[in-house]
């Protein structure tokens, strides 16, 4: 569902005129010039990381869902795979470092993700890696992202304190042994 809120395409960003439409649920139409804007999905990657059966979440410090717990993991920038925005994301939330560990694909779900009054439709692409005690002896949360860390046994995950439902629904799916 297209969600940009009216008062940001109130007037046409190129010709200035009040004409702006929404289109097909995913575009605004200048009917005076013909500017178009396609809000298109935005890709998110996020991790499952695992140390004897047990998964990392993140209590987020940050609004969307301040409070709520999350998967390491975050929007991939222009110009970035998958992979290189899972380590990324890794590395400025739980300081881990990624650089052997395989990391793999488990699925991907639609999400909606509020930021500013804009909802913006993701494509949130999960994936698992599997952590030797070395590697989390140095973790260490951004506290501009992160209140706290908390391993939790895979099947004990209380997933209706999970901050967003694609992370809800990989949980699930790795909980029926995906």
């Amino acid at each position: 569902m297209f969600t940009v809120p009216n008062k940001l395409f109130e007037y046409c960003p190129h010709c200035g005129k009040s004409t702006p439409e929404f289109k097909g649920g995913h575009y605004v139409l200048c009917s005076s010039c013909g500017f178009q804007y396609f809000h298109n999905v935005a890709t998110a990657v996020g991790a499952l990381l695992i140390i004897d059966n047990k998964l990392l979440l993140l209590e987020r410090a940050q609004e969307p869902r301040a409070g709520k717990l999350a998967l390491p993991g975050g929007f991939v920038d222009p110009g970035e795979s998958l992979e290189e925005a899972l380590r990324r994301e890794c590395q400025e939330e739980v300081g881990l470092i990624l650089e052997e560990e395989p990391l793999q694909f488990v699925a991907s779900f639609p999400n909606q993700y509020l930021y500013k009054e804009v909802w913006y439709n993701t494509c949130d692409v999960f994936f698992r890696i599997f952590l030797s005690r070395e590697k989390i002896a140095s973790l260490k949360a951004d506290p501009a992202e992160v209140r706290s860390l908390r391993w939790i046994e895979v099947d004990k995950i209380p997933v209706e304190e999970l901050a967003f439902e694609s992370s809800r629904k990989a949980i699930e799916y790795l909980k029926k042994g995906c």
